[in-house]
């Protein structure tokens, strides 16, 4: 049997360590969230201050947010997978307050509807845009209400969470630091470039068709004459 105190055994056991790291996991969780809250906090601020002038940056700023929100849902699926297998190393950290495991299924439900529904709206038509764009507005309330408690819950943690691997004293305490921050800057720089490469798209978020314009269509009656309206569609951007 192997010496555990070799050099090889040591890397050996901070390999298997770094894979089972509900630290590291925590660390991860907690920079990425603080991620989103500085760009859900632009996003709300192209709402309050007038969308309508405002909505080519809304645009951008949701494509933005598409993939470090997928790495915030894949760090705490992971937490929720290790957990629930029984996992000491993750068992050992205890269980997430029971409110907020109640509310984590209907955050993760409101974030799918809205950014499917928020894209979705850019590349469907008809009845189908229609019901996009019903799903938007009330997914992003609720979205907004569920991420103001997450946020409530858990700032503090996290905040204390991204001090501890940024500062180089205990950057090095946790395995897997410089992968942390791999993965969190890939998720901004990937999201930027989604954004940007949907720049020259994003006429089919800014000019969708009136909501009135399928019933405005149909009608019949014009001048006291039965005449059947035809209604021009918008001219293509």
């Amino acid at each position: 049997m192997k010496d555990p105190d070799t050099p090889a055994m040591k890397n050996a056991l901070r390999r298997v360590h770094g894979r089972l790291n509900p630290d590291g996991n925590e660390r991860l969780t907690a920079t990425v969230g603080l991620v989103l809250i500085v760009l859900t906090v632009i996003e709300l601020a192209t709402i309050v201050f007038g969308l309508g002038q405002f909505l080519s940056l809304h645009v951008f700023i949701g494509f933005v947010l598409i993939p470090p929100v997928l790495l915030k849902l894949a760090s705490t699926g992971w937490r929720f997978t290790r957990y629930y297998a029984r996992h000491e190393a993750y068992r050992s950290k205890g269980a997430p307050q029971i409110v907020m495991r109640l509310l984590a299924p209907l955050l993760v439900a409101a974030t799918v509807v809205l950014f499917a529904s928020g894209v979705a709206m850019g590349v469907l038509h008809g009845n189908w845009l229609s019901v996009a764009r019903r799903l938007h507005g009330p997914a992003s309330v609720a979205w907004m209400i569920l991420l103001g408690l997450h946020v409530l819950m858990y700032l503090k943690r996290a905040l204390i969470s991204s001090k501890e691997d940024m500062t180089v004293a205990t950057r090095e305490h946790v395995p897997g630091a410089r992968a942390r921050t791999y993965l969190v800057a890939f998720s901004i720089v990937t999201g930027v470039v989604v954004g940007v490469a949907t720049l020259p798209a994003d006429h089919h978020w800014l000019h969708l068709p009136n909501k009135d314009h399928h019933r405005e269509g149909q009608r019949v009656l014009l001048g006291g004459h039965h005449r059947a309206e035809v209604v021009t569609p918008p001219a293509a951007v």
